[in-house]
């Protein structure tokens, strides 16, 4: 919405972005990650398909891709809803600023220990859709029990919100590495960025039209008069959208291992040195983002006092920043390499916080929900496409995993220090900060000196496609146009 890496997940790409961790995330010769397919045998069909202009590869694929689309549309738009609603509910509530930290951070935390440790506990006769299933439907169940929670006496309200929103958020999480490595399995190396890309955009309208519509219709209300009769509506639509996404995902084909199937022992997995480098970097620059992340909101409706479509506005503007810039960040991924992209969205993204500090007018902040839109949008892009270049095909959700569960303790780690230092940090009347804005200021300082001392060292593992720079930049959203503009100018000049 304003400033996120991740939010609950659904098919959200890594990091778990809220644009995000949101958030954030196929090879036609699938690869093991632990688990083999369902017990039907595929269709073998010949001849390659499109899908959004690219191409993916048979027809099996292809369907199985369309499935994991319109799984994506229902899931975002139960993704806008709890973005503009999760927070703004506990802080209806009068959920401490601990409370509101640990929404974010607790999710973070039990799941990556839980994706690391299920590969080992997991039966892959049962397939990776088995566990994404139950992981998906408990969401569904947690999602609709918290629109329930507010009507519960004194203060066992907030904490039980908290509690089965953090399940919710949790049962997505849990088997995120599985959903990563599926989409591994079916997409090529070459055609990622774009074809996610491509879904991105399809993915932020759904996201933008439920957010704008739920704005809208809670217009009147802010954190001072909403009836927890809005937020109950909210929450059951929530999970209805994601009942829908779990019966496309129940559809979706699961392509079957051609490689022998390795156990795996969390106790004895050993990464290499880069992508040791690799997790320990983006592990704290999300973590520097989850330190002030939940408290925008926060600081939106409890110190500035907007209102929900105030709200609802700034996660559209987010959207319309993503949207623009999705083309962009994919094609540049793919003919610049993902080391590149995360080298300069990560310099862009660490600057985000400082607008906040120092005006909190809405015209300011809606500019910078657009440019924190485009920027993270690039980031998780180019991040989970670094993930899935940077892994073998035999282990890669075991990397993921213990990505997952190393930049879920750093996560956690920062979230909960952002959340005791939301009461804590002293304001700065020099420049008519607030407390949250000077927790806004440390988190961007934080976020630059974890860009400059970590993301130089980042290598492409994946060979970029052969393009020129000025073939890649002519996709910049209005440069192609600019730069015709300018011709003509310099074109009436010369003829002068």
């Amino acid at each position: 919405m304003h400033d996120e890496s991740s939010s609950i997940s659904a098919s959200k790409p890594l990091p778990i972005g809220r644009e995000r961790i949101d958030p954030i995330l196929a090879v036609a010769e699938p690869e093991a990650i632990g688990f083999g397919a369902p017990p039907q045998a595929p269709v073998v069909e010949s001849g390659k398909t499109e899908l959004g202009g690219i191409y993916v590869g048979p027809p099996v694929i292809r369907g199985a891709l369309l499935n994991s689309f319109r799984d994506g549309i229902a899931a975002n738009g139960m993704i806008a809803l709890v973005d503009t609603f999760g927070v703004a509910a506990a802080v209806s509530l009068r959920a401490s600023s601990m409370g509101i930290a640990l929404m974010s951070s607790l999710p973070t935390l039990l799941g990556s220990f839980a994706q690391f440790l299920l590969p080992a506990l997991a039966d892959p006769k049962k397939g990776r859709k088995h566990y994404i299933l139950w992981g998906v439907r408990g969401q569904c169940l947690f999602l609709f029990l918290a629109g329930f929670a507010g009507w519960l006496p004194g203060r066992l309200a907030p904490a039980a919100y908290i509690a089965l929103f953090v399940a919710a958020a949790l049962s997505a999480n849990l088997t995120g590495p599985y959903w990563v490595a599926w989409m591994g399995d079916l997409i090529p190396g070459s055609a990622r960025g774009r074809h996610f890309a491509w879904r991105s955009v399809f993915f932020s309208w759904m996201y933008l039209s439920c957010s704008l519509t739920a704005g809208v219709i809670s217009r009147k209300y802010d954190s001072h008069n909403a009836p927890w009769t809005l937020f109950a509506c909210v929450f059951a639509v929530a999970a209805a959208l994601r009942t829908i996404s779990c019966a496309f995902i129940a559809r979706q084909h699961e392509p079957v291992s051609t490689v022998a199937l390795e156990a795996f022992s969390p106790l004895k997995f050993r990464p290499g040195r880069d992508f040791l480098t690799y997790c320990l970097a983006t592990g704290l620059f999300q973590g520097a983002a989850s330190m002030s992340g939940p408290f925008f909101a926060v600081w939106y409706l409890r110190d500035l006092h907007y209102s929900y479509l105030f709200l609802s506005i700034c996660l559209s503007l987010t959207v319309f920043g993503s949207i623009a810039f999705a083309g962009f960040w994919g094609r540049l991924a793919d003919h610049r390499g993902t080391g590149r992209v995360l080298w300069i969205t990560g310099l862009l993204v660490a600057l985000i916080p400082f607008p906040y500090v120092f005006s909190g007018s809405r015209w300011v902040i809606w500019a910078f929900c657009f440019y924190s839109g485009a920027t993270w949008g690039g980031y998780n892009l180019a991040n989970f496409n670094h993930m899935l270049n940077a892994t073998d095909q035999r282990h890669r959700s075991h990397f993921i995993a213990f990505a997952s569960l190393l930049i879920g303790l750093i996560g956690c780690a920062f979230s909960l220090g952002g959340g005791l230092l939301a009461t804590r940090m002293p304001a700065l009347p020099a420049i008519h900060a607030g407390q949250l804005q000077s927790l806004f200021l440390l988190s961007g300082i934080l976020r630059l000196a974890i860009f400059f001392l970590f993301f130089r060292k980042f290598r492409d593992v994946v060979e970029p496609l052969a393009k020129s720079p000025m073939d890649v930049y002519m996709e910049l959203p209005g440069f192609r146009i600019g730069a015709g503009l300018i011709r003509i100018v310099f074109r009436g000049f010369r003829a002068g």
